[in-house]
């Protein structure tokens, strides 16, 4: 299911030379997107991976780069204590694949014995939700989809050792 929630709300006088601007950002999460198309504002418009924007790879307008770290940061931080990861899912997938969504969000990689055994220990995170499917060599693996729980009790702590770029500006 998707997740949209307000980010925040950015005005700071000087983050845009054109003049005052207030931008009011959001945090859209869906596992599948259409593709954008450009504004009057724009020449061009187009879906960018977040890790080439945080690693500098890619150079954003004005304080567009907080606005990026600050959305990454509040998903990372929901991760751990809200059933926010299945939203990046489909409707019914696999515990490697919700597994999948967290390491990419928190940039490292997980135990999956680990990780099986706590979304299996939160009750009502998770519903076992028809046929196994083959994803790969193996046997096939039990489909889920996203539970009534919101909240998660216990929380999914992410790694100390997470990603270098939390907080950096």
């Amino acid at each position: 299911m998707p997740h949209l929630e307000q980010l925040g709300v950015y005005g700071e006088p000087g983050r845009d030379p054109r003049g005052r601007v207030i931008t009011v950002a959001h945090l859209a999460i869906a596992p599948r997107l259409p593709e954008p198309t450009a504004g009057t504002d724009a020449a061009a418009a187009g879906w960018t991976p977040v890790d080439q924007i945080l690693s500098g790879n890619v150079t954003l307008a004005f304080d567009h780069l907080r606005i990026v770290r600050d959305g990454v940061e509040r998903a990372r931080s929901k991760l751990e204590s809200s059933a926010l990861g299945t939203a990046f899912c489909t409707e019914v997938f696999t515990i490697s694949e919700l597994q999948q969504v967290y390491e990419a969000v928190w940039g490292t990689p997980l135990d999956p014995r680990n990780f099986y055994r706590k979304v299996q220990s939160i009750p009502g995170f998770l519903l076992e939700d028809g046929p196994p499917r083959r994803t790969g060599n193996g046997r096939p693996a039990k489909t889920y989809r996203s539970g009534p729980r919101h909240d998660l009790y216990p929380p999914m702590v992410r790694s100390a050792d997470g990603p270098a770029d939390r907080g950096a500006e």
